[in-house]
């Protein structure tokens, strides 16, 4: 999995932007105070990001784009040519023993299935029905940051699914780059914990 941010806004447009509630010109950044002191998560409103995934599975798109508030551009099975190697199948992290064996085969046997499908004169659209919710995908991703604060409290938690879960972490190491007034390392250990 690869995850890149692609756009944001200045952190300091948050506090900007914020300063109208409190009716102050003061030159102090109030980003920490609004966000962690104050839980003024409306103010997070007015800052977005922008990210692209790519190597996740389908199941996990799936799990994503069920997150309020964010927009989303994703990959086409419709268009993507495997023969390309625009797609591959994202093996379960928990499998053990005999099953990813088992589970590469399947993987195998449902891509031949696909390409005699489409070399039959199948249309991909239909073809694409065989696919199994591990195929990978990419995606973009984009959104204001109280949208990325809610996914976070969804998707970091330990009760999460494995992938979605990593793709969470992911984003969030990236948004804290950029935006550490908001995503605090402590804002992550308490939302993982699922607080």
């Amino acid at each position: 999995m690869t995850t890149k941010l692609t756009m944001f806004t200045p952190e300091i447009e948050i506090s900007n932007c914020a300063k109208i509630c409190y009716a102050t010109t003061a030159e102090k950044d109030i980003t920490t105070q609004l966000v962690h002191s104050n839980s003024h998560l409306a103010a997070l409103r007015f800052a977005y990001a922008t990210v692209y995934i790519e190597g996740i599975s389908v199941a996990c798109q799936n799990q994503i784009v069920r997150s309020k508030h964010l927009d989303f551009m994703v990959q086409s099975k419709r268009y993507v040519n495997p023969d390309k190697g625009e797609f591959e199948f994202i093996m379960p992290e928990n499998l053990e023993g005999e099953y990813p064996d088992v589970m590469q085969d399947h993987f195998d046997r449902t891509l031949a299935l696909y390409n005699q499908l489409v070399a039959n004169g199948v249309k991909k659209e239909d073809a694409r029905a065989v696919l199994p919710a591990n195929t990978s995908t990419k995606m973009y991703i984009t959104g204001n940051l109280q949208a990325w604060h809610s996914f976070f409290t969804l998707r970091l938690t330990n009760h999460a699914q494995l992938e979605v879960r990593a793709v969470a972490n992911s984003i969030y190491d990236l948004l804290a780059e950029v935006f550490p007034q908001v995503f605090t390392a402590e804002m992550k250990l308490t939302l993982q914990k699922g607080h």
